[in-house]
């Protein structure tokens, strides 16, 4: 009889055990394992350049069945800490996944159209901020009545031979802004200052302003390039001030 007892509660204890484990597996059959990743929070948007800030990012969770080969393309959430503080090689938008090509610098080359060329100009960097002026920005080139005349040298060295200095009014003349132009580089700069420190290159011969130019079929270059250009050389190329048209304007 204790034999018959013995083998019911083994068989109880057995149903029961099973029950739990069943209750077990179901309570964590809702579990999903997933894999977490970098990304950028709905509201914020980080421009090409920017720092990449820790409040400005967060845990997007993805299901590990869902991964694929994504951990080989976007950044863990594990290496958060090694990308903060780090500059962004393009926009980032909000709700999107920080990639690890947004972490390198991409290449930048001289871009200009089919109908355009490239000139320098020697710029004075005393009258103006060349942090604050980008490849981009439309300028004009300013030029008082000051800037249109020297005496030149007769032959011989005769001083008094030379031609005769334009005299000046006696109160400010106008000043002429020839322009615009679209500004293509600015030293080896050929965007924000940001993605150039990003690159850890330094900024050289900022007193230098590479401009697009309108060209015809023939080759000619627009005639407010041909006036900047016979102004340049009448100067012996001297140093020229600017001014900064406002960004997004349609400046004709």
């Amino acid at each position: 009889m204790k034999g018959v007892q013995g083998l019911l509660l083994a068989i109880a204890l057995g149903i029961a055990g099973a029950a739990f484990n069943w209750m077990y597996l179901t309570s964590k059959s809702g579990v999903v394992e997933t894999v977490e990743f970098v990304g950028v929070k709905p509201d914020v948007d980080i421009e090409q350049g920017e720092l990449l800030r820790e409040e400005d990012l967060v845990a997007v969770k993805i299901p590990r069945g869902s991964v694929g080969n994504l951990e080989h393309f976007a950044v863990l959430y594990s290496d958060l800490q090694t990308v903060v503080g780090h500059r962004v090689a393009q926009r980032k938008e909000g709700k999107s996944l920080l990639l690890q090509q947004d972490l390198v610098t991409p290449r930048q080359e001289l871009t200009f159209g089919d109908d355009e060329v490239l000139i320098w100009v020697p710029i004075d960097t005393r009258t103006f901020v060349p942090s604050l002026v980008k490849p981009g920005d439309l300028v004009s080139f300013l030029v008082t009545s000051s800037g249109f005349g020297y005496p030149t040298p007769a032959e011989g060295g005769d001083p008094e031979a030379a031609s005769p200095v334009p005299e000046l009014p006696s109160s400010a003349g106008p000043i002429d802004a020839i322009g615009p132009f679209k500004i293509l580089s600015l030293g080896n700069r050929l965007g924000s200052t940001d993605v150039l420190r990003a690159a850890k290159v330094p900024q050289t011969q900022e007193n230098v302003m590479g401009i697009a130019v309108k060209v015809d079929e023939n080759g000619n270059m627009e005639a407010g390039a041909q006036k900047l250009m016979r102004l340049l050389e009448a100067t012996a190329f001297r140093p020229m001030g600017i001014m900064l048209h406002p960004r997004g304007s349609d400046v004709e």
